[in-house]
């Protein structure tokens, strides 16, 4: 912990406890949830998970598909009794085994015209994003030498420091792809994921 900040850049304080009151207004899709409930079930997580979720997150990992779109705080507690390794673990999981073959098709054609793969991708990245979570700000802002930059995931409202670890699964398919690319560091604070990337 530096500077009264924790590794990851939020405060100390700045929990799950104190989230779940404030309302949001970011959603998450079914399809994503239950990429992500399919994932943590077959990395062993889920027990321990559901004593720990509220009954309107345990209702979504029974039946995901019971609504098209959850209120953002259902994969913010999914997320938070993850813990973050586990939850980057998920995360990865999910994206490669559910959502990286739907967003797979846009991929391709962008690669196809591109200079720089990473840059394509990263250049729709709100679009990547939509496919599991709306509501959100996804924005990146290339380097003078093109080759990396800074790409920013803004919430509407603060969220939890572990939910950086849902990009971790979007970074790993994307770069993937684009046959190039890594995660320099990240910082997380109050409503934004901040990510340096290069290639």
């Amino acid at each position: 912990m530096k500077g009264g900040r924790c590794a990851h850049g939020a405060p100390p304080a700045f929990r799950l406890s104190t989230l779940r009151a404030v309302k949001v207004t970011w959603q998450a899709s079914a399809t994503y949830l239950k990429a992500m409930t399919r994932a943590a079930r077959a990395l062993g997580h889920e027990a321990r998970v559901l004593e720990k979720l509220t009954p309107e997150t345990r209702a979504m990992v029974e039946s995901p598909h019971s609504q098209a779109w959850w209120p953002g705080e259902v994969l913010s507690d999914f997320v938070g009794a993850l813990g973050l390794e586990a939850a980057r673990e998920v995360s990865i999981r999910a994206s490669r085994d559910s959502m990286g073959p739907l967003v797979k098709p846009l991929a391709a054609v962008l690669l196809a015209m591109a200079k720089s793969p990473p840059q394509a991708l990263l250049q729709r990245l709100n679009t990547f994003v939509s496919a599991g979570v709306k509501g959100i700000d996804a924005h990146f802002e290339p380097n003078a030498e093109k080759n990396g930059g800074v790409v920013a995931f803004t919430f509407p409202e603060p969220v939890i420091p572990e939910m950086a670890s849902l990009f971790t699964g979007l970074f790993d398919v994307g770069f993937s792809l684009a046959r190039g690319g890594r995660v320099v560091s990240q910082v997380s604070e109050g409503a934004v994921h901040r990510f340096v990337v290069a290639w």
